[in-house]
């Protein structure tokens, strides 16, 4: 009997969670990690005493259960912009996970931002199979419902930033809603049949709808240095952001992204991340310091 208390208590404990951000019953809310891990995280990771984190599961535009993740400033009674992440890998490979969200989202969202981002589906723990500028791109779309019922998020604020692949849904997005004020792109591809990872070729044949049909034609189609042109919010602004070591994504595909960009009349700029490869990893902070000075002067 007590074990059952205790049980209906921890659902009592997420459900009252879910209800302080929205009513929306499209998704549910979850703590991500237990809480006397978290308590014991935060004495390591400062960053965490001034956010919550959930994993989010919701219904995407055709019902798909997709799964996501959530990053919440913990002080009341303001309104915070908004970021979506936008992952790279496909599948399973590449998902958000915790030590990505401690190290890197977490610092940026206790600088005072909401973060949202989709696992995508086909990824672990959600349904469907994934696809790049597919039906991954209503993922994310799907994520703006749920933006909408937090009550600490300012809709009028919003960004998205995409490493990798995710570049690639970056620029699919920006074809389809004028509400991103900003976007960071970071170590995207600017057209995918340029690539020079032999092994990307396979993923594309598995991934891309259409592919065998006419790989040109369909990979131009996502590609992003085709979508600039069509980019509905002509007061966007870019930030690019890459290492000169990256041997996964090239750094011209950064240089070529920027420079069309600029060419089109749009607010741009350019980070060269010398001696980093593709994660960044040795420079992480001073990506992170990077972003955050972008987004307080384009979200302002």
């Amino acid at each position: 009997m007590k074990h059952c208390l205790v049980i209906l208590a921890l659902f009592f404990s997420v459900s009252t969670n879910a209800q302080s951000v929205g009513q929306d019953k499209s998704y549910i809310m979850s703590d991500r990690f237990p809480l006397e891990k978290y308590s014991k995280m935060k004495k390591i990771q400062k960053q965490l005493e001034k956010i919550n984190i959930y994993d989010i599961t919701y219904n995407s535009f055709d019902n798909t259960k997709v799964k996501g993740f959530l990053l919440l400033p913990n002080e009341e009674g303001k309104k915070y912009p908004v970021i979506i992440y936008n992952r790279g890998g496909n599948g399973s490979y590449g998902m958000v996970n915790d030590q990505y969200i401690v190290t890197f989202l977490s610092k940026i969202a206790s600088k005072g931002f909401v973060i949202i981002g989709s696992q995508l589906r086909g990824s672990e723990g959600s349904e469907g199979t994934d696809e790049f500028g597919g039906k991954d791109i209503d993922d994310v779309m799907s994520l703006f419902k749920i933006i909408n019922t937090i009550k600490i998020a300012d809709t009028s604020k919003i960004a998205q930033i995409g490493w990798s692949r995710g570049g690639i849904t970056n620029f699919q997005l920006l074809k389809r809603t004028k509400k991103i004020r900003t976007t960071i792109n970071i170590a995207g591809p600017s057209d995918i049949l340029k690539t020079k990872r032999k092994e990307m070729f396979v993923v594309y044949q598995n991934r891309v709808r259409n592919y065998a049909l006419d790989s040109v034609y369909y990979s131009n189609k996502i590609s992003p240095i085709f979508q600039i042109d069509s980019v509905l919010n002509k007061k966007e602004s870019f930030l690019f952001m890459h290492g000169d070591q990256d041997e996964k994504v090239a750094l011209f595909n950064s240089k070529e992204l920027y420079k069309k960009t600029k060419r089109n009349g749009y607010k741009s700029k350019f980070i060269l991340f010398k001696n980093s490869e593709h994660s960044l990893f040795n420079q992480v902070e001073k990506a992170i310091n990077d972003i955050v000075s972008w987004l307080s002067q384009e979200l302002i």
